[in-house]
C-alpha cells in the first residue's frame, strides 16, 4: 500500500483520533499507523448523545471532525510520531474540494490519505450508487498528492467489481473495508420511539463475519492491497483477516469498549501468537485460509450425520434437542443424548451450538 509498517495493526478513523492527544495515545500504545477522524472543509457541531451501545454492538451518529482544517494544522504540530505513520481521512463534496484537502494534509505532514467516499448516514450515502463518479473523486485525490491514497469502502462498494475497477484506473494504492453499516439501535415499544434520533453507523463484533467475507471477496475482485476493518476486537480477529489476505487491520470499536490499551494488548498477543507458532514473517500467514474457501457450486454434497464424541447426560442443557428440526436428537430412558441416524440430515447446527463441544459430524 505504499507504506512500510512496523506491525499490521492500525487504528481506524474515529473519535479516538480526533485530536493530537488521541492520536498520541494511539501512537504510544504501539499502533503502526493512526488514521485521523475524517477531516473536511465543513466542521460539524457535536450532537449529544452520538454513541449508542448494547453488549458489543455500537452505533454512532458522527460524520466528520468537529475541528476546522486550520485547527488540524495546529494539532499536527503537537504530535510526536515516533515510528508510526499518520494517515489523514478526508472527505469533500466535489473532486476539487478533495484535491484541495489532499494537498493541505500532505503539506501538514500526512504519510498517506484515506479517502472517505461514503457513510451510512447523512447525504454521503448517495455515493453508494454513483459508480460513474468515483473515478473523478479518486483521481482528483491521487493526482493532487505524492503520498499513497487508500479508499474506504462501504460493504456495497466492496462487492462491486466495476467500482473497484474505477479505483484501480484512478491509481489508488489500497482499499480499506468495510465502513460502518446502516443501522438503528432499536425501538422502545413502551413509548413507540426509536432509541436513536436518526440512522447510525453500526459497528462492533457483530459485523465481524460481514467484514471477513468482504476481505475474501475483495481478493477475487481487485489486485489492490486490502486493509480490513469491522468487528476487530482481539488478536484472533487480526489473524483471521491476515489469513484471508489483509495487508493490515484497523482497530475501531474495540478502543471505545476497552480503552487505548487494547491497541498494545492486541499487538502483544498477536506477536506472541506468531512466536508460539514459529512464524517469523507476516507474509507466511497472509492469505493462508483462502485456498480452503470454495464457491458454493464447487462444494461436493456429503452424507454426514451428527454423533456424540462421549456420553452426554446434561438434561439441563437441551440446546441440541431444541435445535433439531427433524427431531433426530432426543434423550433416552437413562437421560443420555441419542441421535437417530435415519432422521439426522447432517445440517451441523447441533454440533455448532453445543457449548461442551461433545458432538461431531461423521460419515453416515
Amino acid at each position: 500500500m505504499g507504506l512500510t509498517l512496523k506491525n499490521p495493526i492500525m487504528t481506524a478513523s474515529g473519535p479516538w483520533a480526533g485530536n493530537a492527544a488521541g492520536i498520541q495515545r494511539c501512537i504510544d500504545e504501539g499502533a503502526a499507523a493512526v488514521i485521523t477522524e475524517t477531516i473536511s472543509l465543513e466542521a460539524r457541531e457535536r450532537i449529544s448523545p452520538r454513541l449508542f451501545a448494547e453488549e458489543n454492538k455500537l452505533f454512532n451518529t458522527m460524520l466528520y471532525s468537529y475541528m476546522h482544517l486550520e485547527e488540524w494544522e495546529d494539532e499536527f504540530r503537537k504530535i510526536d510520531r515516533k515510528d508510526a505513520k499518520i494517515i489523514c481521512s478526508i472527505w469533500g463534496a466535489t473532486p476539487s474540494e478533495i484535491a484541495y484537502l489532499a494537498r493541505k494534509v500532505e503539506h501538514m505532514g500526512a504519510d498517506a490519505i484515506e479517502l472517505s467516499i461514503s457513510a451510512p448516514i447523512g447525504s454521503r450515502n448517495r455515493f453508494l450508487s454513483q459508480v460513474s463518479d468515483i473515478y473523478e473523486y479518486a483521481l482528483a485525490c491521487v493526482g493532487a498528492v505524492n503520498i499513497p491514497v487508500m479508499v474506504k469502502l462501504s460493504y456495497e462498494a466492496s462487492c462491486s467489481p466495476w467500482f473497484l475497477r474505477e479505483l484501480e484506473q484512478a491509481g489508488v494504492q489500497a482499499v480499506s473495508a468495510i465502513d460502518a453499516l446502516k443501522g438503528l439501535a432499536g425501538v422502545d415499544i413502551e413509548t413507540g420511539k426509536t432509541r436513536m434520533p436518526t440512522y447510525g453507523g453500526y459497528t462492533g463484533s457483530h459485523i465481524h463475519p460481514v467484514s471477513l467475507a468482504t476481505t475474501a471477496t475483495l481478493h477475487q475482485h481487485t489486485r489492490l492491497p486490502v486493509v480490513s476493518s469491522g468487528g476487530v476486537m482481539s488478536h484472533e480477529a487480526v489473524l483471521e483477516f491476515m489469513m484471508l489476505g489483509a495487508t493490515a487491520v484497523q482497530l475501531a470499536s474495540a478502543i471505545l469498549f476497552s480503552g487505548y490499551e487494547v491497541i498494545s494488548d492486541t499487538i502483544d498477543s498477536f506477536e506472541r501468537w506468531m512466536q508460539e507458532h514459529y512464524f517469523t514473517d507476516i507474509a507466511t500467514i497472509r492469505g493462508n485460509a483462502l485456498p480452503s474457501l470454495h464457491a458454493y457450486e464447487d462444494i461436493v454434497p456429503g452424507d454426514l450425520c451428527a454423533a456424540p464424541m462421549e456420553k452426554c447426560q446434561r438434561i439441563d442443557c437441551k440446546i441440541c434437542v431444541q435445535s433439531c428440526l427433524p427431531h433426530a436428537v432426543y434423550y433416552d430412558d437413562t437421560g443420555s443424548i441419542v441421535i437417530d441416524e435415519l432422521l439426522c440430515d447432517g445440517c451441523g447446527l447441533c454440533v455448532a451450538r453445543c457449548p461442551y463441544r461433545l458432538l461431531t459430524l461423521e460419515w453416515n
